[in-house]
């Protein structure tokens, strides 16, 4: 079956406005000549979608002569029929729910385009960035569509929104790095009509405490059952499948499950052959049966990928996904298969909920603990020559009134932070990247899975320790096996403790030569193509260093561009420089757009 991978809709833009935007688009999606695009009068409207052929599964006409078009990669098979017939029924939009899991967006076109209505996942895992322009409106998964349309300029930031994106990576709430462009909230119906714009939330996952008292061993049997279905359902729909393979848990329990259920899962992992994943995903790959293929990535990736990137997602995250793209470049012998993905398995296993409760315990700047923010609120303070001060207390008012907004006890509001910002605003592109290159599925945007463990007592959750068990009881083969997921694994066998005690009594220069895989190396895989390339894998950090000028003192950047040409140590700088790199790309000049 086909899939529209993303869209563009607008309504009464000037002929000027129109050629922007149709420009930006067509050079976003330039590299992806494998997709097939449409483009849709639909009254005063005009929509554009683009995906894997054939497209024209994924559009419907309905009795009234409106459009619905289905947008992501959704879970389960629901007839156009079906979903027709609830429309019909209904009283008001928000009556109706998604009938899929997974990344969806259901948009619906009135038949003279003046009214738009858009239901998306209880996650919101398609960004769409909107805008009012004059007496028009666009919409768009391409930011930088959006913002080319509404002719954006750095006289148009948003600096609360710039802040967000140097401290966390990515914004917060329905921020952007612009004023007037925004992204429609998670879990919502949208409106567009001659009333303007109007967003309601549906709540489709509401946390409970409806397994507060329930006991140990029936809730490790019904987070298996329920993971286990979730990711069986979604398996049994094609018959092979790519799956990138970490040393992590879920992308564990994914090769776990498609054991059981016997598709061809073909494994994958990247970085030095020393890297935890390396090490321990090849043994997973084994245990299970599955072939694996260790994948090197280009030296050039970033010189090559980040101009791509730029054109593609614009100023919607920190510049740091090249890697993958480079990556599944680099599958071209593989089988023409879609590709697993264990997003948001993590979050709503529990992992960082300790450090969510402690950070968000005292005034927060940032969504997360320090290992997941760029800059710090006083390092940001020491180097900007904009108005930080207040910017950083809008940041923290957001983030204090998100958490008070959401429903449950304080952990459970905390879920919801990292899920509808972090995850919704930047961990998405690993789903994006991959449905574009060829089809996403993730098995873990499944409500009844969902359902549970947001229903599960705070204990179960730190440290994922109710997972840890079913992996005890059901998968006892990978619970023996090493990964980043703890400093030890689940089932501590002889063999690793003898292995640990030696590992303990080597000099340090012996270790990853004789016991791979101990003392956790990350991938660290941006360093040695900046230590390769040196500022061209930064672009386009260098070429706007004037204008930065104006809003940085420029020599902390310099100093962080030092530090990581001379130590892949600390990943700290680099991560400041990345989230520098996309503010900068904003000042190159788009004249041909």
């Amino acid at each position: 079956m086909g899939s529209i991978v993303g869209f563009t809709i607008y309504l009464e833009l000037s002929p000027e406005e129109s050629e922007r935007t149709i420009a930006r688009q067509s050079r976003a999606l330039s590299p992806f000549a494998h997709l097939e695009r449409i483009t849709l009068p639909i009254g005063s409207s005009t929509l554009h979608v683009w995906g894997h052929s054939p497209l024209s599964e994924r559009i419907h006409k309905m009795p009234d002569e409106s459009t619905l078009a289905l947008i992501g990669s959704p879970h389960g098979e629901v007839t156009w029929h079906d979903v027709q017939e609830n429309l019909l029924k209904i009283d008001h939009p928000e009556d109706f729910e998604l009938p899929w899991d997974g990344r969806a967006i259901l948009l619906h076109v009135s038949a003279d385009g003046n009214r738009w209505t858009i239901w998306n996942d209880w996650l919101g895992s398609i960004p769409t960035y909107y805008t009012d322009i004059r007496t028009g409106r666009i919409a768009s998964t391409l930011e930088p569509v959006t913002v080319a349309a509404a002719g954006c300029t750095p006289d148009d930031f948003f600096l609360p929104g710039l802040v967000s994106l140097l401290v966390n990576g990515h914004f917060i709430s329905d921020w952007t790095l612009y004023k007037d462009v925004k992204t429609i909230p998670p879990d919502s119906v949208t409106q567009w009509d001659e009333k303007g714009f109007r967003a309601k939330q549906v709540w489709t996952l509401q946390p409970s405490q409806d397994r507060w008292a329930a006991g140990w061993d029936d809730l490790v049997d019904e987070m298996h059952a329920l993971s286990h279905k979730a990711i069986a359902d979604v398996l049994k729909t094609q018959s092979t499948w790519i799956l990138p393979l970490s040393s992590g848990l879920d992308s564990r329990l994914i090769a776990a499950v498609a054991a059981d259920v016997g598709v061809n899962a073909f494994t994958y992992a990247w970085g030095s052959s020393e890297n935890t994943d390396v090490v321990y995903s090849r043994k997973i790959a084994k245990t299970l049966g599955f072939p694996w293929k260790h994948v090197t990535l280009p030296k050039d990736f970033l010189v090559r990928y980040t101009p791509q990137w730029s054109d593609w997602f614009g100023s919607a995250m920190h510049f740091q996904g090249m890697y993958l793209m480079s990556f599944l470049d680099e599958l071209k012998t593989a089988p023409a298969a879609p590709v697993l993905s264990g997003y948001i398995g993590d979050v709503l296993a529990g992992d960082g909920l300790k450090n969510w409760i402690l950070l968000h315990g005292v005034k927060s700047y940032q969504v997360n603990h320090e290992w997941y923010s760029d800059w710090g609120a006083n390092q940001l303070r020491a180097v900007a020559k904009f108005p930080v001060d207040e910017a950083l207390k809008i940041n923290t008012v957001n983030l204090k009134e998100q958490i008070e907004s959401f429903p449950g006890a304080r952990f459970q509001q905390l879920l919801y932070l990292q899920l509808w910002n972090r995850q919704r605003s930047f961990t998405s592109y690993l789903s994006i990247v991959k449905d574009y290159w060829r089809g996403a599925a993730t098995p873990f945007i499944n409500r009844s899975y969902a359902r549970f463990c947001t229903s599960l007592p705070r204990a179960t959750l730190e440290n994922r320790r109710l997972l840890g068990d079913v992996f005890r009881r059901y998968y006892g083969r990978l619970a023996v096996i090493p990964g980043t997921y703890a400093d030890s694994p689940f089932v501590l066998t002889g063999k690793y403790l003898v292995q640990r005690r030696v590992d303990k009594m080597l000099p340090s220069s012996l270790r990853r030569q004789l016991l791979k895989g101990f003392g956790k190396v990350d991938i660290g895989v941006d360093f040695e193509p900046i230590q390769t390339h040196g500022k061209d894998s930064l672009w386009p950090l260098f070429e706007v260093w004037d204008q930065l000028a104006e809003w940085f003192d420029v020599r902390q950047l310099e100093q962080d561009y030092q530090t990581i040409m001379a130590s892949t140590k600390d990943p700290r700088p680099l991560r400041r420089l990345q989230a520098v790199q996309t503010f900068a790309s904003q000042f190159l000049n788009r004249t041909k757009d």
